[in-house]
C-alpha cells in the first residue's frame, strides 16, 4: 500500500470557528426569547440552553473529525458548514409564526446544500445538529400547557428521514431532473410523516379533514421549497467561501467553453489528447469512487499551458519541424516546463475551481522528462543526476492528481505506440516508474486502487480501439427502380 499522510488542521483557526458558531447560535436561540420580558430573565433556561447547544455543536465537530477529516483540514468548508446551518437553523426559527410554518419549513435544506458543497457525511449530521439545535430551544422555552406535541413529534421524524435521504440518496448528483424527482419524495415523506403525527397525536373524534388536508399540502409543499432554496444558497456559497459543487464542474467541464475553444484553435493536438485522456480519466474516477465530473473537468484543463508555443509539443507538430532539434536538452526542459505555470496562470485567470489549478500543477509531480534527460545523457560521460531534469512539482495531493498523472501519461504512449499487444506492458511501465520516483507518497491512494486504475485504463483502451466491419470498395446508386 502506498503510504498515506494525514491532512493539517488549524486547530487555533478551527477554535475560533467553533466559538463563532457556538456564539451565534445562542444569540438567535436565546434573545427572541428573553428580549419579550427582559425584566424576568430565567437564567436556568438560558444555562441549559447554552450547554446543549456547545454539546451538540461538539459532537458535530467530534463527528466530522473521525468521519470526513477533510472538511477540518479546509477552513473554507468549514465556514460554509457554519453559515449554512445558521440559514437553515435561522428559517427554522421563523417557522412558529405561522400556524403552518413547521409543515412547509425546508427541514433539509441543510443536508442538501452541504452534500454538494462539503459532503454528504457532513450534511447529514449538521443537518441532524440543526433540527436538535431548534428542539431543544422549543422544548425549553416552553411550558407544558403550551406544547404542540404532534408538531413536535413531526419536526423530529420528519427532519432527520429528510436529512438521510437527501445526504445519501441523492448525494453529489448534478442533473437538475434528479432534484425535482427528490423535491417530489421529500414532499411525499413529509405528507406521510404529517399524517403520523396526526393520526398519533389527535383524538379520532376531534379530527378535522379540512386540518389534515392543509396540513397533507404545506408538508407536500416543503420538499420543493427545500429544493428551491438549495439552488438559490448554493451559487451564493460557492461564490462567497470558493468552494466547488458538481454543479460548477458540469458548467466547466465542457468542449464549449472559452478556454476549452482557444485551445482547440491554438493546439488542435493538445485539445485532442485532452478529451481522450477526459474519458480514461472518468472511467478510472467511477471505478476507485472518486467525482467523475471532477475528474473529467481536470483533465479537460490539465494541459492548457501547451496554448503558449504549442509548437515545442509533439502532439501539435503537423508540419514535421521539431524546434527541439536545435536546442539544448536544458533549454527544451525549460520551454516544456512552463506549460505547467503557464497552465496554473491560465486557470487562475479565468477563475477556474482550485481543485482543477492544482490538478493542472500537479499532474507531472516531480518526474524527470526522460526523452530529453536521455538525449542529455548521451553527451555525458558516466552517471547524469535528475538534477535540472525534472517537474518542478508538487506530487499529486489527491486521488484525482494521481489519476490524471497516470491517464496524461498511458495515453500518450499508448496512442504513440498504436499497438494494442503491447498496451499492458506499456500501462505497466509507466505506473512502475511513477512509484520507483515515489510520486503517489503524498496523496492517500493505495495499490489496490492503482491496481484498478491500470485495468480500466487498459479496458477502456480496447474501446478506443475496437474493430469495425470494413466497408465494401463499392458505390451503390441512388436509385434502384
Amino acid at each position: 500500500m502506498v503510504k498515506k499522510i494525514k491532512g493539517s488542521i488549524n486547530w487555533n483557526k478551527m477554535f475560533w470557528l467553533y466559538m463563532l458558531a457556538f456564539v451565534a447560535f445562542s444569540l438567535i436561540t436565546i434573545l427572541p426569547n428573553i428580549l419579550p420580558d427582559i425584566h424576568n430573565i430565567n437564567y436556568i433556561r438560558i444555562l441549559i440552553q447554552l450547554v446543549a447547544t456547545a454539546f451538540l455543536l461538539f459532537a458535530l465537530g467530534a463527528y466530522i473529525y473521525f468521519a470526513d477529516k477533510s472538511t477540518l483540514e479546509q477552513s473554507r468548508k468549514t465556514f460554509a458548514t457554519i453559515v449554512t446551518m445558521l440559514i437553515s437553523y435561522g428559517i427554522l426559527c421563523l417557522a412558529p409564526f405561522w400556524e403552518y410554518g413547521y409543515y412547509v419549513a425546508p427541514f433539509a435544506l441543510c443536508s442538501l446544500v452541504l452534500s454538494l458543497l462539503v459532503s454528504t457525511r457532513t450534511g447529514f449530521f449538521a443537518n441532524f445538529v440543526v433540527i436538535m439545535l431548534h428542539f431543544m430551544q422549543l422544548i425549553n422555552w416552553q411550558t407544558d400547557a403550551t406544547l404542540a406535541t404532534d408538531r413536535f413529534f413531526y419536526l423530529l421524524f420528519s427532519g432527520l428521514i429528510e436529512a438521510v435521504l437527501t445526504a445519501f440518496v441523492l448525494g453529489g448528483q448534478y442533473r437538475r431532473i434528479k432534484y425535482i424527482g427528490m423535491g417530489v419524495l421529500i414532499g411525499g415523506v413529509s405528507a406521510v410523516c404529517s399524517l403520523m403525527s396526526y393520526a398519533i397525536f389527535v383524538e379520532r373524534t376531534m379530527w378535522s379533514w379540512t386540518e389534515l388536508a392543509y396540513r397533507l399540502a404545506f408538508s407536500f409543499a416543503s420538499g420543493i421549497a427545500s429544493i428551491m432554496f438549495m439552488f438559490m444558497l448554493v451559487p451564493i456559497l460557492e461564490r462567497v467561501f470558493n468552494i466547488v459543487s458538481v454543479f460548477r464542474y458540469a458548467e466547466i467541464a465542457s468542449s464549449d467553453t472559452q478556454l476549452m475553444r482557444q485551445l482547440f484553435q491554438k493546439a488542435p493536438g493538445t485539445y485532442n489528447h485532452s478529451l481522450t485522456v477526459a474519458n480514461y480519466a472518468e472511467a478510472c474516477a467511477v471505478a476507485i469512487g472518486q467525482s467523475a465530473i471532477e475528474a473529467r473537468a481536470a483533465a479537460y484543463y490539465h494541459d492548457i499551458g501547451k496554448m503558449k508555443n504549442p509548437q515545442y509539443f509533439s502532439e501539435n507538430q503537423f508540419s514535421g519541424t521539431n524546434p527541439h532539434d536545435a536546442m539544448t536538452p536544458e533549454t527544451s526542459v525549460t520551454m516544456i516546463k512552463t506549460h505547467a505555470t503557464y497552465g496554473l496562470a491560465l486557470a487562475k485567470e479565468h477563475g477556474l475551481p482550485p481543485e482543477v489549478q492544482s490538478a493542472i500543477i500537479e499532474h507531472h509531480g516531480t518526474m524527470p522528462l526522460k526523452y530529453f534527460y536521455l538525449k542529455a545523457q548521451k553527451y555525458t560521460d558516466g552517471t547524469l543526476p535528475y538534477d535540472g531534469y525534472c517537474y518542478d512539482g508538487p506530487k499529486p495531493q489527491n486521488k484525482i492528481s494521481a489519476i490524471l498523472m497516470i491517464c496524461d501519461a498511458c495515453e500518450s504512449a499508448l496512442r504513440s505506440s498504436n499497438d494494442v499487444s503491447s498496451a499492458e506492458k506499456i500501462v505497466d511501465g509507466i505506473v512502475s516508474e511513477r512509484l520507483a520516483f515515489d510520486q503517489f507518497s503524498e496523496c492517500d491512494i493505495t495499490m489496490k486502487e492503482i491496481d484498478i486504475i491500470k485495468t480500466t485504463i487498459l479496458t477502456t483502451y480496447l474501446g478506443i480501439k475496437h474493430k469495425r466491419v470494413k466497408y465494401p470498395d463499392v458505390k451503390l446508386g441512388g436509385d434502384t427502380k
